[in-house]
């Protein structure tokens, strides 16, 4: 199973029983096995990982405006550590390794962060983007200035969040051939498994 653009049809459905319905059928068998990827390309580093695809239990009346799949450490639950996600919004597929709110403590992250700000200078310019939201859309591009602003605001703001990964458009190339951009997604995991190492690091300071 590959992504194509016609996964992104399933946001054509405007009902939220009908889009669940798709995202179930023709989105999650997709995460499921890519998840499957992802966590042994991890286990070959000894980092543990475990699977979790979003359910969107609470969504009776409107329908999500976008899904996706989560890897982290626990078996259990990701949002409250570090992990990766990857998934859908309507016009873009993504991949993030992420910081989220529900992170009680972030400034043992965000000094990790600072303290290895010489790893983010060997991530080629143009290709990366940060996020202070994973509920919305707007990224910036990756560099010292917007790097330095994410970092401190989630580290002072109680719904400061930090993103780092990479976007394709669904008018993107790369959906024409065929595995392309899931080799992009496994290739961006391994470009930030340093960085997500440090960052377990800190979760027993959480």
């Amino acid at each position: 199973m590959v992504f194509t653009v016609t996964d992104f049809k399933v946001f054509d459905e405007l009902t939220v029983a009908g889009r669940m319905a798709l995202i179930r059928e023709q989105l999650d068998p997709k995460f499921t096995q890519l998840g499957a990827q992802l966590v042994s390309q991890l286990a070959a580093e000894k980092i543990p990982a475990y699977i979790n695809v979003a359910k969107h239990l609470r969504r009776h009346t409107n329908p999500a405006p976008n899904t996706w799949f989560a890897v982290g450490p626990y078996k259990r639950g990701y949002k409250m550590v570090p992990h990766f996600e990857v998934g859908f919004w309507d016009d873009r597929l993504f991949v993030w390794l992420c910081l989220l709110e529900n992170i009680q403590q972030p400034a043992p992250y965000a000094a990790i962060l600072q303290q290895r700000a010489a790893f983010f200078t060997h991530l080629p310019a143009g290709e990366w983007r940060l996020s202070g939201n994973h509920m919305a859309k707007p990224v910036q591009p990756l560099n010292a200035t917007d790097l330095a602003a994410q970092t401190q605001r989630f580290m002072t703001v109680k719904k400061g969040e930090w993103l780092l990964g990479k976007i394709w458009l669904k008018n993107d190339p790369i959906f024409q051939t065929s595995g392309a951009v899931e080799q992009e997604i496994r290739q961006t995991v391994t470009s930030l498994t340093p960085l997500y190492r440090y960052l377990l690091a800190a979760i027993s300071q959480d």
